[in-house]
Formats: structure tokens, C-alpha cells, sequence
């Protein structure tokens, strides 16, 4: 046994030694006396605390003093818990390259062993004879979140293998003993539909029958029990559950349960932890008389029962491996007057006599004739426009006989599913609301579409003789593409009900309950039957997969891949022969019964259009303070006196007095009246979601020149650049990821990449690349075997990642991958002086989003006329202010105050200790509002304490250099790109003056604010 036990620390060394599968990280150290959210384990003699800050051990003396780092290297640690003797700690780590499994410390020689081989295991607690581990088994989810299960397991430390205690899997979070020596465990039962949540305690007997301790109305954690056994002490809450936010509500308590029943009693109050995510655990004095735990940034001890708080100072030198940060790819900006193919071609779709393809570029629809007998085109004609304007247009569909088209419009923030008569050339509207995938009953009679509303999808048919809607089914987070059966007697729609998105079958006459018509192990996307009923075609990612249909139930057996990429774009040809799809700006003809594939000529060339040169008088133009180590003897910043600024092929050319300079002819002179230039701003965070546009002028006219998107389908995201360059609409530029990458069980559907193993995540980061992703965005339910892969793949390609950073664990973790960006906070809680100094070494960006982490629910509650202001109303849709006005009554006011104090006080205290702050907003929520929200959140960096100026330079220099475009954007120079807002008031006095915008200009195109407001909400132009 013992020979065995020696194989396994090996084993557990060289497995370590080769998990972290990236390049040679860099060692960075700093000393702390601050530690955000840690774990608290206490020797059994009561001498000694082991606390975890950034992923690793540390050793204190209970009394307090030099904090010793126990456990090191690229890894993430937490769980400690003493042997029953003192002289091991058991804690949980990923450096096994898992989520995370049980090791064993030997305190005397810092040797590690791996106790369990689990994808995901967690919690640890010893026996009590110190001969094996009880943990548990993580199943699905995120560990510490409501929705993840587990089951409980005991591993002998003699070498035998783990049994399972509990089963089936359940919402447990705690296991520990009690001092007979019964096992017991917490399950939570959460009920988001009634925003409640419970915990039952149960304990094992030595028959190993299992019968319920106590119950608690709250959401019950971390349990440890008195030495007497005569109570127990928990961290409990009462939440409720708010979407968005899950369950959240009061702060946590410390309480205790008397056993075997009495009224519980409260010890202290605590932070409140997000989304149970990672619950800090507590350790009980041996003597009954203190709790010893992490809170607030500090280690206490406190006092039973009293709760007097007692803090226990300590100081720490923490070292670190990480990866450095990939900088981001210098930015080229296209040249004016050049032409070229569009990156992005989406739906191509035939007519039913094959002679003509519609296709969407740019946002808009084009038409191309073909010749039917070869697919090339007549007389070398050029694929023509279908509509006029500046809408967007999505998603068109043939009727049976080719003679209208019907597809989706949107338009200054209304989704509209319209028909239009190829013959007559007149456009109708069908239906409005949140509408997407219209098909044809084969009638020509009905459409049938998808439509969001109520926060799922749901499956609508409309009548188009009297435009009656029915709704038809009930989806969900999934994209059901909904089309009718050859015969128009059934619906065939994609969802998932069972873990496994797979294809329904819905027969209309009879009302029956829809059936499966697939039985997949992995996920099935937008799956689509051929018009003659023999084949289903379905999405993976961007894989087009197929199978032939019959009587049974298609299985994974049956399916074979047809492509690895153009599942966004796929359908049917008329005949149902064949697939006709897009990748990048090609189109392809697949037939279904094998051979090659067909490329039907796309003939579309983008002319970049050059602006008017434009002299602006009168100007007061913004300067920022040299950067540091600059000879400039100016370092003040701000406006500086009155001049004239002229703009030729959309760069600056010069600032200045206009005393001997020429000026072209065709100049458009525009006098400013004294007011106040500053640069294009940034929204470093916001969403153009799934296959659907935003209202792109309120960015503009909002003064927002240029986003960032970590999160969008990635084929529309280059058709919006297409967009913003080719021609010269209000659109601002986008730097993006694409589609974010996922986990197999995502919580937001199938809109993004459902990541299932190592190989395909690196595929993935490849073909995003390939196709222009700027940057990767790794999401916080990608499992962290599959975020290592995707950094690594990402590293070597030379692009940055981006995560999340709402708890200290995807910081940290974030920060030892080498992510360039962290997005959000782990609001409502606030992070401390560890984090700071972690990130302000590391060189990580952190853009943390206090609009939507509790800036904008309270800005509006206190504010509520914001919401009523002409301007925000004319751009925002009567749906998305009731959405906002709902959303803002879900969280209680005085949480939202004391949260937003904190998460102030830890801006404030990031931006002295020097880290990369960013300035992003993550519109496209309810209540955060395209544009208008990035300057209530310059609202929120200035009351954090950061001056106006700052704060500017944050949302524009700083912004550019965070996108690789400093070279280009960001500052009001000659020889870069003319991006800048012209206001009325001077911000440096007031930051609420940066909304107070006169005139927009975007790489030399001027705009009117007022003119970009929908026609009928428009006012008297200044």
C-alpha cells in the first residue's frame, strides 16, 4: 500500500509539472495585507490558520503576523481542511490539469499528493480516523453555482477507489461530520420560479440510512459543528431569485442551528457571496468560543455567541506564476477610395426556379441573377440592392412559387417581419416584435417565424390575409428556425428540453405534444428538413451536419458532416438535392448524395467612399497630460485656447491657426462657436446580439465612434465592418470575438460556441482567426481544462483573450492564463488590495462594467426621469424602457447603495494601485441603453474618485490602445483618424457635459445628433 501511495505522489508531481501546457510563465511578487474572499481552515491544536488568497495556501499564526505561502505555482487552490493529527491539509487544485481535485499536503515536507482523479471534485473533509476523504463529485454546472450538482464520495487514502455515499446527484454544497461520528451533507433546493430557496440538512446512520437534521428557509453553506455537537454553525441566506443576477438579495449570515431543533440564531452578518459561486469557508475554535473566517478584505475572529469581531492583521509576500497578457493586433484601417469583396456573405438563398440567388451583405439584402443551367452569372451582371435606406435586413425566404420574398427589417431598434412582391416591387409588413427566421407554409398562405419575447423564444405563425398570429410553441434559450412539413400538416422546430438540443416534430390538426425526431448525444442547432421530407440538415458551432430521415429517430450513428464551417448560413436548395451555404464571402452548392461542393460567384465589390475635406473654426481642442517619462513641459491636460482644425480623407490634418494654408475647393467650413472637441469615445463592452443588428445611430449620436463587441455572431460582426467602412453611415467601428466561447450545458442557449473538448476548442480559436476575430472571449461556463486550451491556441496565434471576472477565482485563474481583459465584477460584493495588485503587475485590463453590476438599477431609481429624456426614448424602444423599468425593481434599494459604496470604494482604490481600467457598459441588457449608458458610466469612474480628465482619457486613448488602434484613434492629433465629438459644455467641469453633444464625426463623416433620431421622434435641428 504504502509502495502505491509513493506511485501516486509521483505520478501527482510529473502530472503537475506538465499541466499548465502554456508557455513559461513569469514570476510576479508583491506583499499584501488585504485578501479578497478567502478560505479559513484552523489546525485541531488551535494554533494555526490556513487561509487561501489568489489560488494559494498560507499559513498564519491564529494570533495573526507574517502570513507564510505554502503552496505554489500556475495553479488554483482552495478547500483546506486539517487532518484530525494537524500534520496534512487536504485542499482542492486544478494542477492535475482538471476543474479541480483533492490533494494532500504533507505540512512537514510540503510534498503533494492527488488524492481523487474526478473531472471535478470539491469540498473535502477528512474522517474521522484521518484514513480517508469524503468530497464531492461536481456534476454538470458551475460548481458553487444553484444549478450544480453533485454527489458524495469517500476515497480511502490506502489506494482503493472512491465510493459514491449519495445518489442520486443533487444541489449539495457542505459535507462534514458531526462528533459521533455520522456523516452528514446540505442539499439545496432552489426555486427560481418562486424566488425562493431552502437547505435541508441530512445525516447518515450507521445502518447508512439517510434521514433529514433540520431545515433551513434560506440558502444554507459551509456547516461545521461545535466540539460538543450540540449546534451547528453555517453561512445562510435569504435570497430571492432576480434574473440576471440569479439568486441575490440580503447580505449572507453567520448563524447557528441548536441540535436537535430550536430556533436558529444570528452570530453575524457577512458579504454577500455571487451566486453562491464560491461560498468562503469558516473554521470553528476547538475551545467553542470563536469562528475564525475571511470577510471584507480581512481575516476575524469572532466571538460566540456574542459576533464581536475581532480583525486578525496579517502580512503576506505572495508569489505568482502567470502568463503575460497578449497584446492586442496592431489595427490597419481600410483605405478610402479602395474597393473590394465584402468579408461576409449571409443566408444565400435560391429561388425555387434556380435562376436567381438573394444574399445578405453589409446588413442589407442583394439580389444576383443566375444563370440555372451553369450558376454563373447572366451578361456579368452585379448583384443589385434590393431596398433602399439604411435598415438592416435579415434572414429572407422564397415563397413556394418565387414570386415574393419574405425577411426581417430592423430598423432604429423595431424588428419587423415584412413581404415583399419581386414583380410590383411593394413591401408589406406581416408582423412586428423580436422576430427572426421566417419560412413559408408551402401554401404560400401563412409564415411561420421565431420571436422572442418574455425571455425565451417562441414559435409564431402569421396568416397573411388578415395577419392573425398564433403561437404555436414554446422554445426557450434555443434557435428553433421553425419551418412547416412538405404537406403543411406538421412543425418541424429545434429546442431543448432534455439537456440535448434536438429537432420536434409538432403535428398541427391533431394538438399532440411535439415528438423527437432526433436522439443525439451531443447538441443539435437550427435543424432543418428538405422540402421533399428525406433529409435533416442541423448546425454544431459552424459545422452543417445531415442525415437521411426515416420512420425511427435519427442517432449519432446516422450523421455525417457535410462541412466544418456555414452552419450559420445553410438551407436547402427548392429541390432538396443539395445545400447551399456561405463561409466568409464565398457561397457554396453541397449536393446531399455526395460529390463536390459548387461555388456559385458572388459579384459585389465595396467602394470605400471618401468624406468631404471639413475645416472646423472656433475649436477648443482636448489635450491629455505626456505620458509618463514624456520631455513635454506642458503635463496638465485639458482644452486649450480656440483654433481651426482641418480634415482631409477623413484623418487630421492639421490643428491650428489657418494663416497660410490653402484649403481644397470643395471644403466644408463648419464653425464650432468656441465648443469643446474631444475624441471619439469607446464602449469597450456592449453586444450586437446573435444574427441581429443594434440600433447602430444611437452610438453615433451619442458620440460613441467605435465599440467593442465580446460577444456576436461572428460572420454578422464582419458584415458590420463591411458596413461601417463602405459606406457612410452612422455606424461605428467594432473591434469583436465573434461568438464567445462555451461550455456543453450553457446557460444562454446555443448562440454561441459549445465547446466540448481540447481539440475543438483550438480548432475553433484557428478558424476565428482565420475569419478576423480580433480577440478570443472565453466564457465564465467554459470548463478551465478547455479555457487552457483555447488561451494556449490563442497565445501562439498572437491573439488576446478575454474572460470574466465576477468572483476571485475567474481572476485569478484569468490572470494566470494570461487573459488580456477581464469583464465585470464580483458585484455586489467588492474585490481588495490582492486582486489590485495581482492585475496592476500582470498588466491585465479590467473593465468592470458598473452599469449593469448595480450602476444603472441604482442611477435610475434615483433618477427615474433619465428614463423619460427625449432623446434616450427616441433611440431606445418602448419594449426596452419597460424592460429597464421592471428590471429596476427586482433589487432592493438599500442592497443596491451599500453594493455600489463598495464597488466605488474598489475603483477607487484599483486606479491608485495602478491597474488598466476600462470603460464598457454590456448594452444590449435591460436597462443598459446603447450609448447613452457609457456616459452614465463616465458618471459612475468619476464619483469612484478618478478626475474627469482621467476618466476621458480612459474612455478614448486608453480605449485604443486596449484595441491595438493608438496609432490611429484616441487622441485629437494630425495624422490620425478624425473621430470626435463636439459638445456645449466643457466635461472637465461637469462629466454629465459629455453629453451635451452638438456634432459627431467619424473618420471625417460629420453627423447631426438630432438628424439620427427616427424621423418621427426628431426635433428642431440646432
Amino acid at each position: 500500500l504504502m509502495k502505491a501511495y509513493l506511485v501516486r505522489i509521483f505520478l501527482c508531481l510529473l502530472t503537475c509539472a506538465l499541466a499548465g501546457g502554456l508557455a513559461a510563465a513569469r514570476t510576479i511578487e508583491f506583499e499584501t495585507t488585504e485578501v479578497t474572499a478567502a478560505d479559513v481552515a484552523l489546525s485541531p491544536d488551535g494554533q494555526w490558520l490556513i487561509f487561501t488568497m489568489l489560488g494559494h495556501l498560507f499559513r498564519l499564526p491564529v494570533e495573526g503576523g507574517t502570513a507564510e505561502q505554502i503552496t505554489f505555482g500556475p495553479f488554483y487552490d482552495t478547500d483546506p481542511v486539517f487532518s484530525p493529527d494537524g500534520t496534512r491539509v487536504a485542499f482542492v487544485s486544478d494542477r492535475d490539469g482538471s476543474e479541480g481535485n483533492v490533494f494532500v499536503l504533507e505540512l512537514a515536507t510540503g510534498q503533494i499528493a492527488q488524492v481523487t482523479h474526478e473531472s471535478w471534485a470539491g469540498r473535502p473533509t477528512w474522517t474521522p480516523d484521518g484514513q480517508a476523504i469524503v468530497y464531492l463529485r461536481f456534476v454538470g454546472g458551475r460548481a458553487g453555482c444553484p444549478t450544480g450538482e453533485a454527489l458524495v464520495r469517500r476515497i480511502p487514502l490506502s489506494g482503493r477507489e472512491a465510493e459514491t455515499l449519495s445518489a442520486p446527484a443533487r444541489v449539495i454544497r457542505s459535507v462534514f461530520y458531526l462528533p459521533d461520528g455520522r456523516l452528514a451533507w446540505t442539499v439545496i433546493d432552489p426555486d427560481p420560479h418562486a424566488g425562493e430557496a431552502t437547505t435541508r440538512i441530512e445525516v447518515t446512520s450507521v445502518q447508512g440510512t439517510v434521514s433529514t437534521l433540520r431545515t433551513i428557509e434560506a440558502i444554507g453553506d459551509r456547516v461545521a459543528t461545535s466540539p460538543t455537537g450540540d449546534e451547528l454553525y453555517c453561512r445562510g441566506r435569504r435570497s430571492r431569485y432576480i434574473p440576471l443576477y440569479g439568486f441575490f438579495g440580503h447580505p449572507e449570515d453567520l448563524l447557528s442551528l441548536p441540535l436537535p431543533e430550536g430556533a436558529e440564531r444570528h452570530i453575524a452578518t457577512l458579504s454577500v457571496p455571487w451566486c453562491m459561486y464560491r461560498v468562503p469557508q469558516f473554521a470553528v475554535a476547538p475551545d467553542n468560543k470563536s469562528v475564525y473566517l475571511g470577510d471584507a478584505g480581512r481575516l476575524w475572529k469572532i466571538a460566540l455567541p456574542s459576533g464581536a469581531r475581532e480583525p486578525i492583521a496579517f502580512r503576506a509576500r505572495v508569489k505568482l506564476e502567470v502568463q503575460d497578457p497578449v497584446p492586442p493586433p496592431k489595427w490597419a484601417p481600410p483605405v478610402l477610395g479602395s474597393s473590394g469583396p465584402p468579408r461576409s456573405i449571409l443566408y444565400p438563398r435560391l429561388s425555387p426556379d434556380g435562376r436567381s440567388l438573394v444574399f445578405g451583405a453589409l446588413g442589407y439584402l442583394w439580389l444576383q441573377s443566375l444563370d440555372s443551367a451553369r450558376d454563373k452569372p447572366l451578361d456579368g451582371g452585379s448583384a443589385q440592392r434590393l431596398f433602399e435606406g439604411s435598415a438592416f435586413e435579415q434572414h429572407p425566404a422564397f415563397s413556394p412559387d418565387g414570386r415574393q420574398l419574405a425577411f426581417v427589417r430592423y430598423e432604429y431598434g423595431k424588428r419587423e417581419v415584412r413581404v415583399f412582391d419581386l414583380e410590383s416591387r411593394q413591401t408589406r409588413m406581416a408582423a412586428s416584435g423580436r422576430t427572426y427566421t421566417p419560412s413559408w407554409s408551402p401554401d404560400g398562405q401563412r409564415l411561420v417565424f421565431a420571436e422572442w419575447g418574455g425571455g425565451a423564444f417562441g414559435v409564431v405563425s402569421v396568416n397573411l390575409s388578415d395577419s392573425k398570429k398564433d403561437k404555436l410553441a414554446h422554445i426557450g434559450w434555443w434557435s428553433p428556425r421553425p419551418h412547416f412539413s412538405a404537406d403543411g400538416q406538421s412543425l418541424y422546430f429545434t429546442t431543448n428540453t432534455t439537456g440535448i438540443g434536438t429537432l420536434y416534430r409538432l403535428r398541427l390538426k391533431e394538438k399532440a405534444k411535439p415528438e423527437p425526431v432526433t436522439q443525439l448525444a451531443r447538441h443539435l442547432s437550427d435543424g432543418l428538413v428538405s422540402p421533399d421530407g428525406k433529409w435533416l440538415a442541423f448546425r454544431r458551432n459552424t459545422e452543417i451536419w445531415v442525415a437521411p430521415l426515416g420512420t425511427e429517430p435519427v442517432k449519432e450513428e446516422h450523421i455525417r458532416q457535410l462541412s466544418p464551417e456555414g452552419g450559420r448560413t445553410f438551407a436547402f436548395t427548392p429541390d432538396g438535392s443539395a445545400l447551399l451555404y456561405s463561409v466568409g464571402n464565398r457561397v457554396w452548392r453541397q449536393p446531399l448524395a455526395g460529390g463536390e461542393r459548387e461555388e456559385i460567384p458572388i459579384l459585389l465589390e465595396l467602394q470605400r467612399p471618401t468624406p468631404p475635406p471639413l475645416l472646423l473654426r472656433r475649436v477648443r481642442v482636448l489635450d491629455f497630460p505626456p505620458k509618463s517619462g514624456s520631455s513635454r513641459a506642458d503635463a496638465s491636460g485639458g482644452f486649450g485656447p480656440e483654433t481651426s482644425l482641418f480634415i482631409e480623407q477623413g484623418r487630421i490634418r492639421w490643428i491650428g491657426s489657418e494663416r497660410g494654408r490653402r484649403l481644397p475647393r470643395e471644403t466644408v467650413t463648419l464653425d464650432a462657436g468656441g465648443r469643446f472637441a474631444i475624441p471619439g469615445l469607446f464602449d469597450l463592452h456592449m453586444h450586437f446580439f446573435g444574427g441581429g443588428a443594434t440600433n447602430q445611430e444611437a452610438y453615433l449620436a451619442y458620440g460613441v465612434t467605435s465599440v467593442r463587441n465580446p460577444g456576436g455572431h461572428l460572420a454578422w460582426q464582419n458584415a458590420l465592418a463591411d458596413r461601417a467602412e463602405a459606406t457612410s453611415n452612422p455606424a461605428p467601428r467594432c473591434f469583436f470575438s465573434g461568438e464567445f466561447f462555451e461550455g456543453s450545458h450553457p446557460p444562454s442557449g446555443d448562440f454561441y460556441l459549445l465547446i466540448d473538448n481540447e481539440e475543438e476548442a483550438r480548432v475553433y480559436v484557428r478558424r476565428w482567426k482565420e475569419h478576423g476575430a480580433h480577440f478570443i472571449k472565453a466564457y465564465h461556463t467554459l470548463p478551465w481544462p478547455l479555457a487552457r486550451a483555447v488561451a494556449k491556441e490563442a497565445r501562439r496565434l498572437g491573439l488576446p483573450v478575454v474572460g470574466h471576472g465576477t468572483h476571485v477565482e475567474e481572476i485569478t485563474k484569468g490572470v494566470t492564463l494570461g487573459y488580456a481583459f477581464l469583464e465585470h465584477t464580483n458585484w455586489p460584493n467588492r474585490l481588495y488590495d490582492d486582486v489590485f495588485q495581482m492585475l496592476a503587475v500582470a498588466g491585465t485590463r479590467w473593465d468592470p462594467t458598473l452599469a449593469i453590476k448595480g450602476g444603472n438599477p441604482l442611477l435610475l431609481r434615483d433618477e427615474p426621469e433619465r428614463l423619460a429624456d427625449a432623446k434616450l426614448r427616441a433611440f431606445a424602444p418602448e419594449q426596452e424602457i419597460h424592460e429597464a423599468q421592471t428590471w429596476l425593481k427586482a433589487v432592493d434599494k438599500n442592497v443596491l447603495r451599500g453594493s455600489r459604496f463598495e464597488q466605488l470604494a474598489a475603483i477607487r482604490a484599483a486606479h491608485r494601485r495602478g491597474v488598466k481600467l476600462q470603460v464598457g457598459t454590456d448594452s444590449g441588457v435591460p436597462g443598459i441603453f446603447h450609448g447613452a449608458s457609457l456616459h452614465w458610466e463616465l458618471e459612475h469612474f468619476v464619483q469612484a474618485g478618478l478626475a474627469p480628465l482621467e476618466v476621458l482619457r480612459i474612455a478614448t486613448q486608453q480605449a485604443a490602445a486596449a484595441v491595438g488602434a493608438e496609432d490611429d484613434l484616441g487622441t485629437l492629433e494630425p495624422g490620425k483618424l478624425a473621430d470626435l465629438v463636439l459638445l456645449d459644455a466643457n466635461p472637465l467641469e461637469v462629466i454629465k457635459n459629455t453629453q451635451s453633444i452638438w456634432r459627431v464625426i467619424k473618420g471625417g463623416w460629420l453627423f447631426n445628433p438630432e438628424k439620427l433620431r427616427p424621423p418621427e421622434s426628431a426635433s428642431t435641428t440646432k
